[in-house]
């Protein structure tokens, strides 16, 4: 048999020599690194470290588990195809013994040809040492080791692989021994490996296992164990109910690594002390509270997910299965502490602390042991002051690691698990865990064979501590496992009933051992290459801006049922988001988008608003758009320009309660110094008086002309309504008068010929006008008619000559058409309209010859008659020409002498169908009287009317009505002088008198004087 054993161990050597590195076996003392490549050569149970998880997996940088970390792990090799895998299913006993059932040995595995082509011969074998461990470090050599170089002892059973040799084939096995034929007979750790040959004796796969020797009663004193069990995860929320992933609701449901945990607690009587981030019970909590939403963060939108029953029956399954077990609450979102701390951002630890509030809310029971848990259980002197100050630690213990925070103990030995740290210049308890314990319990166990290693690699380590001290009392043990833990859930149970059961263990928890005196060792301080994987200053600046912005919104919200954004910057700042750097910024920008749309749902809706004035009112509306909260603000407004827009104080209760939907309009009073456009800065802010949000701006325009504007149309409506009024008096008058008949309307009808004036008439002839003829003495040019009388009332005269009170404001409207020498008296009715351009009437008399007073261009209307009847009376004398005046339809008498007598213009009565062209209508007592140049133009001079100084109204409201009479006189020195008189009877609502000078004659114009009523 020893010859067999040694070809065994001569063929991997051979092999080795003919291709280096194939099948490389390390030796003890190689260790380390070689050990586990060779492993990587022999099978799938090799604990190499490989390719990191990906993020959000548990072996992530800051928790337990990532290969290269502080608290390095292993994930299965993916490089498995082309090799022949070994996994163990089983190992019994836990605690063997050198008789009874415990006396045997007994492995279980499966044994599977990846290679792809066939395999014969192969065989596996059991392999041992005989000899017990005697160090934690020699444990951990031949745990990374290969059977057929570590184990000299070959065991006699063989069992063929004849399913396994086929491509793809696998075998389950079982090998067994007796303790005493494989050397243990004393209290210790042995270990037992297995190995796979093929028929030409090469090692295709092997593993290193350990079995312990349990010690006989009294050999040994117990060590008491006390275990964190971390309910933990990373961060699947960002704000509300909206989730990134819907990967917690696998964790909470059946087989899932939450449900696990909690079931493998609730099935033993094994204590523990709960370690439960707030965060988690939060989310579960929103889970099963009702309906929630999942957008991962890089979709656009989110998919709604109905009300959670795996989060229901988790935290009822996690009530009932604490059984009253002592627990402690880690900041909520269980936060980079060192990180912040670094970047001077301590409140925000104290605002983590207080969030934890919701562990006691969601349990229904306060944290029964005060402690901290700095992450990878490293922190510095200013990390832990602040945990202890804002973590209400008070006494309590500090959870930390034992390897990396502290030295080691005397002789190489395991220290105690109690101790003290120097914090705030004070001695502070410390419970230090095993690090290489959790280093184990935290490789990967769910992949086939790894959950047996685990679970036999806890119990030797346990048992080689207490095997380097056996008769020490008081020894105490903490086992950690990493904050992302991830057991088969029969593993987590199976590692509660061993500490339990074995008898080298005993159960306790961790306030027990925190009352064990503590073990003196020197404190370490904080590794420089730890801080490579802290949250870096640039995030957390970034999120320190996202926490002000969360600040100012929480200050408005009245009664919020939970600070939501403020959990949110808190999640953000979790030692989860450790060594994922672009999944963490996806989150920081997922949350600050929707802070920004809640931010602006609360805005002042008011853009532009206009002063009919220097003065008014500016209307400031708030708006709370938020679909389920209630918000308290205040508004401040101040001018942008204060010398140029004044505002008064703000109308209405401050501050505004705004519910959910809910607008509010308040009144400021402004004054403008002048016209232009003004910006008024609008900054809503909380009760207290801290600023919400950007200043609103309002933009202003004042015009100035508001009150001129209201006077200037106030005016214009008064004149209009009195214009009115007096047109309705008069018409009113005027239908009565017609009613009795007491006078003449100014309608009755024309008689004679018309004139010239008329379209399409006839020059007038003598005789054939049916108007009297001249009297003596008449001469004139040919063709013209000597002495025209008036052709309303009889009349005769030699001549003309001008007898006119009135004052020649217009243009003459026609040239003279006769001349003649003599006297002669007319009288008749005038009626009709002054000249165009002038408000009054003349008050001279016409002694024309031929010419009448409508002649073309002279401006006056034609068609029926619609005027008031108007007389006039006048005579005069004077020497040279005399010449009349214009006057439309006027009556007059006179006589005069001159060398060359000029006719004067036709008097008749117009009849006023339209105006002329060119011409305006006659104003309303806007002027004076006119009555033209005179007609005459002797040799000595012409005569002039006199000036009335008041105009005839002949625009009256509601018609030309009304009778006047006028007497006036004037005299004139000159070449030619003359006088003459004449006389204005009127009758309408208002009479009135004036005064006017003229002149009469052919000589210069003379002073007159006139007299008027």
């Amino acid at each position: 048999m020893s010859r067999v054993a040694a070809l065994a161990a001569l063929v991997p050597c051979l092999l080795t020599s003919i291709a280096p590195g194939a099948f490389a076996l390390p030796s003890p003392e190689a260790g380390g690194a070689a050990a586990t490549g060779a492993r990587t050569a022999a099978g799938t149970l090799a604990t190499e470290p490989l390719s990191p998880d990906l993020p959000g997996s548990p072996n992530l940088p800051g928790s337990p588990g990532l290969p290269g970390s502080p608290e390095g792990a292993a994930t299965p090799d993916k490089a498995q195809q082309g090799k022949v895998t070994l996994a163990l299913s089983s190992v019994s006993p836990k605690a063997a013994e050198a008789s009874g059932k415990l006396a045997k040995v007994r492995i279980t595995g499966t044994v599977t040809n990846r290679s792809g082509h066939e395999q014969t011969g192969l065989t596996v074998r059991m392999r041992y040492n005989g000899t017990p461990l005697t160090s934690r470090a020699q444990l951990e050599r031949y745990a990374a080791g290969q059977p057929s170089q570590l184990l000299a002892g070959v065991g006699k059973k063989f069992v063929q692989l004849t399913k396994a040799a086929a491509p793809n084939g696998t075998q389950s096995f079982a090998l067994g021994a007796n303790t005493a034929d494989i050397g243990m007979r004393r209290f210790g750790v042995y270990p037992v490996g297995v190995e796979v040959v093929n028929s030409a004796q090469e090692v295709v796969a092997g593993v290193i296992t350990f079995v312990t020797f349990s010690p006989k009663p009294g050999d040994v004193k117990p060590i008491k164990v006390g275990w964190v069990w971390p309910l933990i995860d990373r961060q699947h929320r960002t704000a509300g109910d909206v989730f990134t992933d819907d990967d917690l609701n696998t964790q909470l449901g059946k087989d899932g690594r939450l449900d696990g945990l909690v079931s493998a607690a609730a099935a033993t009587k094994t204590p523990v002390t709960w370690a439960i981030d707030p965060a988690l019970l939060d989310d579960a909590r929103q889970m099963a509270s009702g309906a929630y939403q999942v957008q991962g963060l890089r979709d656009d939108k989110a998919v709604r997910k109905p009300k959670s029953a795996a989060a229901d029956a988790w935290l009822k399954s996690l009530k009932q299965g604490m059984k009253g077990d002592p627990y402690f609450a880690l900041p909520y979102a269980d936060p980079d502490v060192i990180a912040l701390v670094r970047n001077d951002q301590n409140n925000q630890i104290a605002l983590a602390y207080r969030n934890s509030q919701v562990a006691t809310d969601v349990l229904g029971a306060q944290p029964s042991t005060p402690m901290a848990w700095p992450p990878l259980g490293v922190a510095g002197p200013s990390t832990l002051k602040q945990l202890v100050k804002y973590g209400r630690v008070g006494t309590g213990p500090i959870l930390m690691s034992s390897a990396n925070a502290f030295g080691g103990g005397q002789n190489g030995y395991t220290p105690n698990a109690v101790t003290t740290a120097e914090i705030d210049n004070r001695q502070h308890t410390v419970l230090t865990y095993d690090d290489k314990i959790a280093d184990v319990l935290d490789q990967d166990t769910r992949s086939p064979g790894r959950k047996v290693l685990a679970e036999q690699r806890f119990l030797a380590e346990t048992a080689m501590i207490t095997a380097e001290q056996p008769q020490t009392p008081n020894r105490t043990l903490v086992v950690a496992p990493g904050r992302h833990w991830n057991p088969p859930a029969d593993l987590a149970q199976g590692l509660l009933n061993d500490t339990a059961s074995v008898p080298w263990l005993k159960a306790s928890t961790l306030d027990q051992i925190a009352r064990t005196p503590a073990q003196q060792r020197p404190q370490q301080p904080y590794p420089d290459e730890f801080q490579g994987y802290e949250l870096g200053p640039g995030y957390l600046d970034q999120v320190h801006r996202i926490q002000q912005e969360a600040n100012s919104f929480a200050s408005i919200v009245v009664n919020s049922p939970s600070p939501v954004y403020e959990r949110a910057v808190l999640r953000l700042e979790s030692v989860s988001w450790r060594g994922r750097p672009s999944t963490a910024y996806a989150a920081r920008r997922r949350v600050s988008a929707e802070l920004g749309k809640d931010t602006g749902r609360v805005r002042v809706v008011s853009v532009q608003t206009a002063l009919a004035g220097n003065s008014g009112m500016v209307h400031i509306t708030v708006a709370n758009d938020l679909p389920d909260q209630t918000v308290r603000v205040t508004v401040n407004v101040s001018s942008e320009n204060s010398a140029k827009l004044q505002i008064g104080k703000l109308e209405g209760r401050s501050p505004i309660d705004l519910r959910p939907g809910d607008k509010v309009t308040r009144n400021l009073p402004v004054t403008a110094n002048g016209n232009g456009r003004f910006r008024l800065l609008v900054q809503l802010a909380s009760a207290d008086g801290d600023d919400y949000g950007d200043p609103h701006v309002i933009t202003v325009r004042t015009t100035g002309y508001g009150r001129t504007s209201l006077l200037i149309t106030g005016g214009a409506l008064a004149v209009l309504f009195v214009g009115v009024g007096v047109r309705a008096m008069r018409a009113r008058r005027r239908r009565k008068a017609e009613a009795a008949g007491d006078g003449r309307t100014g309608t009755e009808p024309a008689t004679g010929a018309p004139g010239t004036y008329y379209p399409g008439a006839e020059p007038l002839v003598a005789g054939d006008s049916g108007l009297p003829e001249p009297g003596p003495g008449a001469g004139g040019p040919p063709g013209a008619a000597a002495g025209a009388a008036p052709h309303a009332g009889p009349g005769s005269g030699a001549g003309s000559a001008d007898a006119s009170a009135g004052s020649a404001s217009g243009p003459s409207a026609a040239p003279p058409a006769s001349a003649g020498r003599g006297s002669g008296t007319a009288s008749g009715v005038q009626a009709g309209p002054g000249p165009s351009g002038a408000s009054g009437a003349s008050a001279g008399a016409d002694a024309s010859a031929g010419v009448p007073a409508g002649s073309p261009g002279s401006g006056y209307p034609m068609g029926p008659a619609s005027d008031a009847a108007r007389s006039e009376h006048g005579a005069g004398t004077g020497a040279g020409a005399g010449s009349s005046g214009r006057a439309a339809g006027g009556h007059a008498s006179g006589n005069g002498t001159g060398p060359t007598p000029l006719p004067g213009n036709d008097s008749r009565a117009t009849v006023r169908d339209s105006w002329s062209s060119g011409r305006a209508e006659p104003s309303s007592r806007a002027g004076t009287a006119a009555d033209g140049p005179d007609a005459g133009s002797g040799p000595s001079g012409s005569g002039r009317s006199g000036r009335s100084a008041g105009a005839d109204e002949w625009t009256e409201a509601g018609g030309w009505f009304g009778a006047r009479s006028r007497h006036g006189s004037g005299n004139g020195s000159a070449p030619g002088n003359g006088s003459g008189s004449g006389s204005e009877s009127a009758s309408g609502p208002e009479p009135e008198s004036g005064g006017g000078s003229g002149d009469a004659g052919d000589g210069p114009p003379s002073d007159g004087d006139e007299r008027r009523r």
